[in-house]
């Protein structure tokens, strides 16, 4: 699992100063907005821990992307544990909805015909 930090805006100009001034991530184009992606995991954790403090309607999310980001994965029940996670953050992300599939029930199913 990778979790990506993502900041979509209307005007270029609103995201585009911020991979000068945080040094990680790049501004892309989509559809009718402009989105700043960060997907390097140690950029998008130390963005997490330095906003998480003044964070309130994405608090919940920061919190669960950061256990993703922290746990480790040693055993096909610790990936489960984290595709579970995964979909919990998705439920709360209202863009996510539409996009991806149910992570936990693919890993299941992949494991269980593979036992």
């Amino acid at each position: 699992m990778r979790v990506w930090v993502r900041a979509t805006q209307l005007r270029q100009r609103d995201v585009a100063w911020l991979p000068d001034e945080l040094g990680f991530g790049r501004v892309t184009a989509s559809r009718e907005c402009w989105e700043w992606l960060v997907k390097d995991q140690s950029d998008a954790e130390w963005l997490l821990r330095a906003i998480r403090p003044f964070a309130r309607i994405k608090a919940s999310q920061i919190d669960i992307a950061m256990q993703i980001l922290e746990h480790r994965i040693d055993s096909i029940d610790d990936l489960k544990e984290i595709a579970e996670w995964a979909d919990t953050l998705a439920a709360l992300n209202v863009r996510s909805r539409g996009r991806r599939q149910n992570t936990a029930a693919m890993i299941q199913g992949f494991v269980s015909r593979n036992d």
